[in-house]
């Protein structure tokens, strides 16, 4: 008999179980670290138009250590819970390697999955695909 959450989990044949960090971020322009990036979520219910801005693809390959290579990959997730109007998009640091590809922007009580792909070791970069 499970107790608690913590002390076990029902095992399913053929199912994955993830623990994912969530991160209540502030009413206010969010830069994220590499920590809060990595297989996390966040919410956020903005009263204006919101910019949530990435690590740096260094500051996240360093979290990643050791065994990253071109192709590891994780997903980050975005919950706007503004009731109307107030969109949170999603950006990269000036210069740091962060690419997103497709729509950036999650409306007014909607949420969007990227999925982070490391493209680049040597000079590092990550390419944020929205799923």
């Amino acid at each position: 008999m499970m107790t608690s959450w913590g002390d076990s989990y029902p095992k399913i044949p053929g199912t994955f179980l993830q623990v994912r960090p969530l991160t209540e971020a502030t009413d206010a322009a969010t830069t994220l670290t590499a920590a809060q990036t990595i297989g996390g979520m966040v919410t956020m219910t903005p009263t204006a138009a919101r910019t949530i801005t990435l690590p740096t693809a260094t500051a996240i390959l360093a979290l990643l250590q050791p065994g990253v290579q071109i192709g590891t990959s994780f997903e980050i997730s975005i919950r706007n819970g503004a009731a109307t109007t107030h969109a949170i998009t999603l950006a990269g640091p000036s210069g740091g390697g962060i690419t997103i590809d497709g729509v950036a922007t999650v409306a007014h009580a909607s949420s969007a999955t990227f999925l982070a792909r490391v493209t680049g070791e040597t000079t590092p970069a990550i390419t944020f695909h929205r799923i």
